[in-house]
């Protein structure tokens, strides 16, 4: 399967979760607790996260597509 371009953007269903997935082993993550946005940088070392970077770019269930608009907007939000 051929993967989008990278940086993608992706959501956890319900969007309290945001990704940005900057290479096969190597995401971003912007977890909205309250008000606020966390970010938590993710290397992918592990079989099972690396199995989740596929499935995020994949789009699989319950990974949606996010526009880069969206993540920037969470992004900037969080200082």
């Amino acid at each position: 399967m051929e993967h989008p371009a990278l940086p993608a953007y992706r959501q956890l269903r319900g969007g309290a979760h945001y990704y940005r997935i900057l290479a096969e082993d190597h995401f971003e993550e912007l977890q909205r607790i309250g008000s606020r946005w966390l970010l938590h940088e993710v290397r992918a070392t592990a079989y099972p996260e690396r199995l989740r970077v596929h499935e995020m770019l994949a789009c699989t269930t319950p990974f949606e597509e996010l526009g880069e608009t969206e993540w920037s907007r969470a992004f900037a939000s969080r200082r």
